[in-house]
């Protein structure tokens, strides 16, 4: 049997930051009242940011495979020009999506 998760290592303030795009894209993307799909994605995209939110020291954050092309595109957008978050930190946080 594969291996369905894939193991992030960050420390505690990027794993806040993370958490905090992977909601605030989630609530963007996928508002509530949307299509039955559209509301798991935006479930599981929540669980993911728990998951980062829940790490109280610099570890290793477990999350599903199929997570890591919306998580790196929620960290893209949310630390891109065009989103909310402090750009200068999008190259280092997105990185850490990368295989």
């Amino acid at each position: 049997m594969t291996n369905k998760t894939f193991a992030i290592a960050v420390s505690q303030s990027q794993a806040r930051k993370i958490a905090e795009a992977i909601e605030v894209y989630a609530h963007a993307a996928y508002p509530v009242g949307g299509s039955d799909c559209a509301q798991v994605s935006r479930d599981a995209l929540l669980v993911s940011a728990k998951a980062f939110s829940s790490i109280e020291t610099d570890g290793i954050v477990q999350v599903r495979k199929r997570q890591r092309r919306p998580l790196k595109a929620a960290v893209d957008w949310y630390f891109s020009m065009e989103g909310p978050g402090d750009h200068s930190k999008g190259p280092e946080l997105g990185a850490l999506f990368e295989r």
